[in-house]
């Protein structure tokens, strides 16, 4: 039995993200109800993927830039 596992490092992570965002107990329960299917998993996924999602812009735009200044060089 892993103590870490993929299920639960995204747990943790969702619950953390949830607690520092909304703060009360009541909002966290309303949004991880409405939003997250109830699972704090699921909010860690979403947080996941919004930082891959920031990390792939990001490279995006720099690979637009490298491109734009080497044909205008």
């Amino acid at each position: 039995m892993r103590f870490f596992s993929k299920e639960r490092w995204l747990e943790l992570t969702g619950r953390l993200y949830l607690q520092m965002r909304l703060r009360t107990p009541e909002k966290i329960e309303r949004e991880l109800s409405i939003k997250y299917e109830g699972q704090y998993r699921n909010a860690g996924l979403t947080l996941l993927f919004d930082v891959f999602m920031a990390i792939a812009v990001v490279v995006a735009v720099a690979i637009l830039a490298v491109t734009l200044y080497l044909f205008a060089a």
